[in-house]
């Protein structure tokens, strides 16, 4: 194949609207793994809230979890590369979040934490946050000193904020801390609140892709990448080949070299299909 190795975003991309992987697309990645494609799922989810899509479509390997935090062996729960937050950099997160009223989530590695988050109890946990932790069915423990805590696991720090109050606090976390951080603000499916979630500088889907593919010895223009967020603007734009989802944000489609169908019709599946059949016949023609 011309091209080794994809990377595919979860939510707006593999998953349907309704939260799902529809047949279609389970059987299209498949398909793609079959013909010698390494299929590598990137996601903003860590990787407890992710098992239960990883066993829909019955697929496990290399995958990127938590925005490029952390690089998990799916077959085995194994951490094959993380990047931790600079701790304290995280405490000034958690003081900042707290001083606005919100409970700070301090997402952990969990397989050395033993718990997902650590959580603000000095600030109110607001309705959307524990409707959010329980969809996500995270292990949490509530902390007074996040402020002061040692934060040896922490990967992200984090708030589930309304939807009135999120575009004021996420412009006051960027003048404040600037360069210092790299933030996404997304909207939570089903819910009135936006997640607001801050890393290291160095962290991104595209770095975490790129360790899997130093060890297999696979090129950037062997990679394709498809999303449909902001949070995967660098590996569209890096990839030998970026995709934005027709349901994408508009600042994905700008960067994409191509624009696919919409999650709503199965685009990915529609895709992954399309790109077997035109390997095949290339095969068959040399």
């Amino acid at each position: 194949m011309k091209f080794r190795l994809i990377a595919i975003d979860l939510d707006g991309t593999l998953l349907s609207p309704r939260g799902d992987v529809t047949p279609r697309t389970r059987e299209a990645v498949h398909m793609a793994v079959e013909a010698g494609l390494m299929v590598c799922f990137a996601t903003g989810r860590n990787f407890t809230e992710s098992v239960p899509i990883l066993e829909s479509v019955g697929h496990f390997d290399a995958a990127v979890f938590v925005g490029g935090a952390m690089v998990i062996d799916t077959r085995t729960g194994q951490t094959l590369q993380r990047t931790l937050m600079n701790a304290q950099l995280a405490r000034e997160l958690c003081a900042f979040f707290e001083g606005h009223g919100q409970a700070a989530l301090a997402l952990q590695d969990t397989s050395d934490a033993g718990v997902d988050y650590l959580i603000s109890a000095s600030a109110e946990t607001n309705l959307s946050t524990q409707q959010w932790l329980k969809m996500t069915k995270a292990t949490v423990h509530w902390r007074t000193d996040l402020t002061t805590h040692p934060h040896m696991h922490t990967v992200r720090v984090a708030i589930v904020v309304p939807n009135d109050k999120s575009e004021i606090v996420a412009r006051e976390l960027d003048e404040f801390f600037g360069d210092r951080i790299v933030s996404h603000n997304f909207t939570l499916n089903a819910h009135p609140a936006r997640l607001l979630e801050v890393f290291d500088p160095a962290v991104s889907k595209w770095a975490g892709i790129m360790h899997i593919a130093g060890r297999h010895g696979i090129d950037p223009s062997e990679i394709i990448a498809v999303g449909d967020d902001v949070n995967d603007l660098p590996m569209v734009q890096h990839a030998g080949l970026g995709l934005a989802m027709g349901n994408a944000h508009p600042s994905l489609k700008a960067v994409a070299k191509r624009i696919i169908g919409h999650h709503s019709r199965d685009g990915l599946a529609e895709f992954l299909e399309g790109l077997v059949k035109r390997e095949l016949q290339d095969v068959e023609t040399n």
